[in-house]
């Protein structure tokens, strides 16, 4: 990863002190997986929870020279948190991971910029396990993925964690996730998230189905390379992740995407190299979601140009096909739709056209509405097809736009033609 400026900033006598970039650190193994985690409030042997803390020298268990967890141990779990002028919304976060009921938390690492705004609000914490590292920007990199690497590159936990600076988790959330990690033998353990607030716009996001973008996750399902954005199971987001530390040693984030889509971009090169990944239906963590249409609009079309990256480095992937016949089909579909009903008016059709758009969307109206079981549904079809629209018609621009960037040629021409002429041509064809 690139060179980065850190420095960890003792905002308050108990923040916890981590080394510098490049300072030793004791070297940490995989997590021995062959002790079930205790669930929560489940008493240990002989009374209190044991204290979280390295495999005690001379452990007769070895795992190719690496540790392995002593039994009746839990394992200690590092959480990361990149922010970015996030003073609204860190304070609750941080509060509620403080507050979980396992008790091997080691620490609560959040990554910002020299000067953040966001540290105001942690100012009046004192507990040892929140440590603050201030980050000098990179020019040129996506600053989340940037700090997350960061992050878990200080963290020293034998587990770690994921997770926004805008989700208040539940109580229990490390219990339950680190108890499902230890189920499969490690790899990733993903959530997914619900508003923290009943505003329109937070139940909007929470249950449209027309372009909806956040992940709900109604069935646990294992995430593989095969059903990676297939058959509505989303891929995750590192909102909401606890993972062995053998994966991020394996598959770190590139710090280079310097787009959206970053989170896909990383899971599917988790996937692609064999690791578990479970998204646990249940573990859900209360977010902060936008709050009007305008922010949706701004997020949709980041959300666009991340895709138009992603399907560009990984054009095999079923959600990069997926996406590109979506941006290839849909807008010539919604041409012929458009020059169908102005033929119909012109020809007198008036009335057969109205009752034809009138069924279509009493149907989404009705399904909405069912799914929703409020009548304020009939406006998520609205705001959805404006999104899902600007979506599509934004990807299918970014799409033709790099197609013509990457010609040879500096004008269109009719070698960058024939070019993307074949681009689309096989994005058409199925899966």
């Amino acid at each position: 990863m690139g060179n980065t400026a850190d420095s960890v900033a003792g905002r308050t006598a108990g923040h916890h002190q981590v080394p510098p970039s490049g300072a030793a650190r004791a070297p940490h193994g995989r997590i021995g997986w062959r002790d079930r985690v205790a669930d929560a409030g489940r008493p240990w042997p002989g009374g209190a929870d044991p204290q979280p803390s390295p495999a005690p020298d001379g452990m007769a268990d070895q795992c190719g020279g690496a540790r392995v967890q002593a039994p009746g141990v839990r394992p200690d779990v590092s959480v990361v948190i990149p922010v970015k002028n996030s003073q609204r919304t860190i304070r609750s976060t941080v509060v509620a991971l403080l507050a979980q009921d396992y008790p091997a938390l080691a620490e609560i690492i959040v990554v910002g910029d020299v000067g953040d705004q966001t540290w105001q609000a942690l100012a009046d914490i004192a507990d040892p396990r929140l440590v603050i590292i201030e980050h000098e920007e990179v020019p040129g990199k996506r600053e989340p993925a940037t700090k997350r690497d960061v992050g878990l590159r200080k963290a020293r936990g034998h587990i770690l964690a994921l997770v926004d600076s805008d989700i208040n988790m539940d109580r229990d959330w490390l219990s339950r996730g680190v108890a499902l990690l230890t189920d499969q033998h490690g790899g990733i353990v993903c959530g997914g998230m619900r508003a923290v607030t009943s505003t329109f716009w937070g139940r909007f996001v929470d249950t449209n189905t027309l372009a909806a973008k956040t992940p709900r996750v109604p069935r646990s399902y294992q995430v593989t390379v095969r059903n990676f954005g297939r058959h509505g199971r989303k891929p995750p987001v590192t909102a909401n992740v606890l993972m062995a530390r053998d994966v991020y040693d394996d598959c770190p984030m590139d710090d280079r995407w310097g787009f959206g889509y970053e989170d896909y971009e990383w899971f599917w090169r988790v996937v692609r190299a064999g690791h578990k990944v479970l998204y646990a239906a249940g573990l859900d963590g209360a977010h902060h979601h936008r709050q009007s249409f305008r922010s949706l609009v701004r997020e949709y079309q980041a959300s666009a140009h991340g895709c138009a990256n992603f399907i560009h480095a990984h054009p095999h992937s079923p959600l990069a096909r997926k996406r590109r016949r979506q941006a290839t089909l849909l807008p010539p579909l919604a041409a012929v739709a458009a020059a169908g009903a102005a033929a119909a008016i012109v020809s007198g059709y008036q009335l057969t056209l109205l009752a034809a758009a009138s069924a279509a969307a009493a149907g989404l109206v009705t399904r909405e509405v069912a799914i929703a079981r409020r009548l304020e549904a009939v406006g998520y079809v609205v705001a959805g097809l404006a999104l899902g629209s600007l979506f599509v018609f934004s990807l299918g621009w970014r799409l033709v736009r790099s197609a013509r960037l990457r010609s040879p040629q500096q004008g269109w021409g009719d070698r960058g033609a024939l070019q993307l002429a074949r681009y689309f041509t096989a994005a058409a064809l199925p899966s």
